[in-house]
């Protein structure tokens, strides 16, 4: 089964990511988030993918533990231009060691409709969840999506974490910019 991250190219057309090698701080193959601020709500999400694989399974950029941990988190796509009429799925993977993944749960959602373009979103419970790494996966059953475009997003982020995410433009995301309360 093949395996495709967002990359980082200039046109994002996916990389190659091989379970059991490839590490989500590998942006070359994972690719980044970026950060943007919607009625001072703080959102990740990537450029728009236009996958070279339309058949593989696709995974987001990693999600790193401290940023979602303990939380209850929105993830969702959108689709913005239309695949094929097929049941395409969409859950979040955990890892220990961000090279062996495991379902968080269950499937989010067994067909996300990628014949249709618009957003989706989710709400995923993490309250019981402690783990490095996470992932957003779409098209685990490897269906031809044919020519879908999409992002994936993220919210709910860990506030005590807005400094020093590592993103693009985080600074000035976050309400006021300042970080976790130091009393």
């Amino acid at each position: 089964m093949a395996i495709q991250g967002i990359g980082n190219a200039a046109t994002l057309v996916g990389a190659t990511v091989t379970d059991g090698t490839t590490h989500p701080s590998n942006i070359g193959a994972y690719g980044e988030w970026q950060v943007s601020t919607e009625e001072g709500i703080p959102y990740l999400y990537h450029a728009e993918l236009d996958p070279s694989d339309t058949d593989a399974m696709i995974v987001s950029p990693g999600i790193k533990g401290p940023w979602v941990n303990g939380k209850k988190i929105v993830v969702g796509m959108n689709i913005t231009t239309a695949g094929a009429n097929v049941a395409s799925d969409f859950h979040i993977e955990g890892s220990v060691d961000g090279k062996t993944w495991v379902m968080i749960g269950s499937s989010l959602d067994d067909d996300i409709e990628p014949d249709s373009t618009g957003v989706e979103f989710y709400t995923v419970d993490l309250s019981d969840y402690t783990l490095p790494w996470y992932r957003l996966v779409n098209n685990d059953g490897t269906d031809d999506q044919t020519t879908i475009k999409f992002n994936f997003l993220l919210s709910g982020l860990n506030s005590e974490y807005s400094q020093g995410l590592g993103l693009r433009d985080v600074s000035s995301s976050f309400i006021g910019g300042i970080g976790a309360d130091p009393s």
